[in-house]
Formats: structure tokens, C-alpha cells, sequence
């Protein structure tokens, strides 16, 4: 793999982790980030360990105005992931959970690069978001 496409990869997913740690003021212990990108469709969001417990954006006390934003700007930059992808001749990702542990710096990533998320699957990326979201949840328990 291109070292240039690497850095350039990895830099776009370090600014949706930083976005998300802005979103949350630093107070998280971990953050999950979902990223969709489907051919005909589009779809980021996170949700947080804070002090062991998952937190999604409606229950970090923060606007909706914000979460709009947040939700806006992470899905733009899942364009510049397409973007970067396409300006190196390497495969789009249709699908990528991220998880960064703020404690210790430990950073892991999935991608997926068949389609998940349409008509074809019946499935939507809010859905994947969810189901991941309560996978997460039941490991706590």
C-alpha cells in the first residue's frame, strides 16, 4: 500500500476522532465512531464511554444545534475519505467503526468494502449504528 495514500487515510480518520473528542469536550474515557459511505448514501455518528458509561450525543448535554453540526461536519469529512481513496486508486470503504481509547491512546478500526447498507441488503446504516451501539452496551454487562 502507498505510504502517501496511508497517512493521508489515517489523517482523515484522526480528524473524526478529534471531532468527536471536541463534541464531547474530552471528558470520554472511549469513543465509537460509525461511518457509512454507500453508494447512494452517507451516514456518521459516535457514541461514548464516559466514566463507564455509554453515552450517545443526546446524552452528553450538548445542543441540538451542536449535534447537528457534529453530524454535518463528520459527514463531510467521510467526503474527503472518498476523496483520498479515489485521488490513489484504492478501494472506498463502505463501512468503518472506530474506536479510540482516550485513556490510553489505543486507536482500532473495521472497515468494510462490500455493500451493508441499501435497498439490496435492506438495511440502513442507522440500524448497523444501533446494533453496534447495544453490542457495545452488552459487553458492559
Amino acid at each position: 500500500m502507498d505510504k502517501m495514500f496511508e497517512d493521508e487515510f489515517m489523517d482523515m480518520q484522526s480528524e473524526l476522532i478529534s471531532l468527536c473528542l471536541e463534541a464531547a469536550e474530552r471528558r470520554v474515557n472511549k469513543v465509537y465512531v460509525y461511518s457509512s459511505i454507500e453508494k447512494k448514501s452517507k451516514m456518521f455518528n459516535a457514541f461514548f464511554d464516559i466514566d463507564g458509561e455509554i453515552k450517545t450525543l443526546n446524552q452528553l448535554g450538548i445542543s441540538n444545534k451542536l449535534i447537528m453540526d457534529f453530524l454535518k461536519l463528520g459527514t463531510s469529512d467521510l467526503d474527503k475519505i472518498k476523496e483520498v481513496c479515489i485521488k490513489h486508486n484504492m478501494p472506498i470503504p463502505t463501512e468503518i467503526k472506530m474506536y479510540y481509547d482516550a485513556t490510553t491512546g489505543k486507536y482500532n478500526a473495521q472497515y468494510k468494502y462490500e455493500e451493508v447498507c441499501s435497498a439490496n441488503t435492506g438495511i440502513n446504516a442507522s440500524e448497523v449504528f444501533i446494533d453496534w451501539l447495544k453490542e457495545i452496551k452488552d459487553q458492559r454487562i
